[in-house]
């Protein structure tokens, strides 16, 4: 890389960071919550667009990459798309379209009662916390991925099919 102005930021990665500090998170915090594997460093890399090595390299994030970034952070399909990532706002749309489905052999959803229960108890834990939506978001995102983990870990080790737990039950 040559100039500096070939250092900036691209506008995806100014998008998602703006997003990811809106919400309150580090690139850290924000890469736990995103459901494939990356780490902070890298997201670090994604936003800034290059890599800081001697001479700097240019980081480009795969559209499938970039789509969970930018879900983790809420960023919708429209402004990733006119940030110029068209193909990976495609990619985002797709994972909320998934999410709204209801999933294949998913068990019979939660009864009133049920599910009063189960939001009293999230509301009990998270009252402690100053918490805004989108906290609450994340947290509810991260706790479902530690849920599908376990019941992962438990099917590995119990020798049997790991059971994948309904989507959003409460949408």
């Amino acid at each position: 890389m040559s100039p500096a102005s070939e250092l900036q930021p691209p506008a995806e990665g100014l998008l998602i960071r703006l997003a990811r500090q809106a919400r309150g998170l580090s690139p850290e915090a924000a890469a736990k919550l995103t459901p494939i594997q990356i780490s902070g460093g890298r997201w670090r890399q994604i936003e800034s667009g290059y890599e800081r090595k001697s001479p700097p390299k240019r980081a480009f994030a795969p559209d499938l990459t970039l789509a969970h970034m930018a879900h983790t952070v809420g960023v919708t399909p429209e402004r990733l798309a006119a940030a110029g990532r068209p193909e990976a706002a495609e990619v985002l749309q797709e994972i909320l379209r998934s999410e709204a489905e209801p999933q294949a052999g998913a068990s019979e959803a939660l009864s009133s009662r049920e599910l009063e229960v189960l939001a009293g108890i999230v509301a009990s834990a998270a009252d402690g916390f100053d918490m805004s939506p989108a906290d609450l978001d994340a947290a509810f995102r991260r706790a479902q991925q530690l849920v599908q983990q376990r019941r992962r870990e438990r099917a590995a080790r119990d020798g049997g099919p790991a059971e994948s737990p309904p989507h959003d039950r409460a949408s």
